[in-house]
C-alpha cells in the first residue's frame, strides 16, 4: 500500500508544484525517467538489485506500474519545475534535497516491506543512484545526448559492479 500512497502523494504534490504551462517541456525528460525505470524491470527482473514488493497489492506488478506511470513521471516534472537555473550551490542544495526527500521515502518502503534489496544493493547504492539520476534528469532536459550517453557508463558500471551479465537478464 505504500506505492498507493506515495502515487496519491505525487499527483496531488504535482497539482501544486508543477509548473504546467510548461509541462510539454519536461515531458521528454519524464519519459526519459519512466523508460529508466520500465527498462530496470524488464532487465533485471531475474537477477533483481532492488524490488517492489505488493505489499497489501495484488501482485508485485502493481507498486512497479504505479511507480513507471505516476512516480517517476510527476517527481521528475516537479523536479525540473523549480530547479534553480543560477548559482551552482542552490542547484547542489535542490539536488540534495531531492535525494533526502527519496531516501526517506525509500526508508520508510524498506521499513514497510514495500522494497527488498537483493544481489548486494542496498539503501548506500540507492543514495549514489539518487545522486546521480537527479543531476541526469536535469541533464537530460538540457542535452538528452549527452545524458544517454552518460546514463550508458552509469548502466555499464551499475552492471559491472554487481555482477549483471547477459545471462542474468530476462
Amino acid at each position: 500500500m505504500v506505492a498507493v500512497v506515495y502515487s496519491v502523494l505525487w499527483i496531488i504534490s504535482s497539482f501544486k508544484l508543477v509548473h504546467w504551462r510548461l509541462w510539454y517541456t519536461y515531458y521528454p525528460t519524464a519519459l526519459y525517467a519512466a523508460i529508466g525505470n520500465l527498462l530496470y524491470e524488464v532487465i533485471c527482473d531475474d537477477y533483481p538489485l532492488w524490488q517492489m514488493e505488493p505489499n497489501g497489492l495484488p501482485n508485485q506488478t502493481m507498486p512497479e506500474i504505479l511507480l513507471i506511470v505516476i512516480g517517476m513521471p510527476l517527481s521528475t516534472l516537479v523536479f525540473l519545475s523549480h530547479f534553480p537555473e543560477q548559482r551552482f550551490i542552490k542547484q547542489l542544495l535542490y539536488i540534495i534535497g531531492f535525494v533526502l526527500l527519496f531516501l526517506v521515502m525509500e526508508w520508510i518502503s524498506v521499513h514497510y516491506g514495500s522494497i527488498t534489496y537483493h544481489n548486494g544493493w542496498n539503501l548506500y547504492w540507492s543514495i549514489l543512484f539518487d545522486l546521480i539520476m537527479f543531476p541526469l534528469l536535469r541533464i537530460h532536459y538540457r542535452n538528452p545526448l549527452l545524458c544517454l550517453c552518460l546514463s550508458a557508463v552509469f548502466v555499464a558500471f551499475l552492471s559491472i559492479t554487481f555482477q549483471l551479465t547477459l545471462d542474468k537478464m530476462e
